[in-house]
C-alpha cells in the first residue's frame, strides 16, 4: 500500500478513536487527555498524507 494511503488511513482511525475517547470518559481525567492527544495526532498523519501528495 503506498505511505500516503497508510497515513491518511492510520490518521482517520486515530482521530475517530481520539474523538470516541474524548467523549466516553470524563474531561478531568488523564484519559480524556490522552484522547485529545490521540486525535491531535490522528489530525497531523492526516496532513502529512495529503501534504505528501501535493503538487505546487
Amino acid at each position: 500500500m503506498e505511505r500516503f494511503v497508510q497515513f491518511i488511513v492510520a490518521g482517520g482511525l486515530a482521530l475517530l478513536a481520539g474523538l470516541w475517547g474524548s467523549q466516553i470518559v470524563d474531561a478531568s481525567s488523564q484519559a480524556w487527555l490522552g484522547s485529545v492527544v490521540v486525535a491531535v495526532g490522528g489530525v497531523l498523519a492526516l496532513a502529512v498524507g495529503i501534504n505528501s501528495q501535493l503538487d505546487y
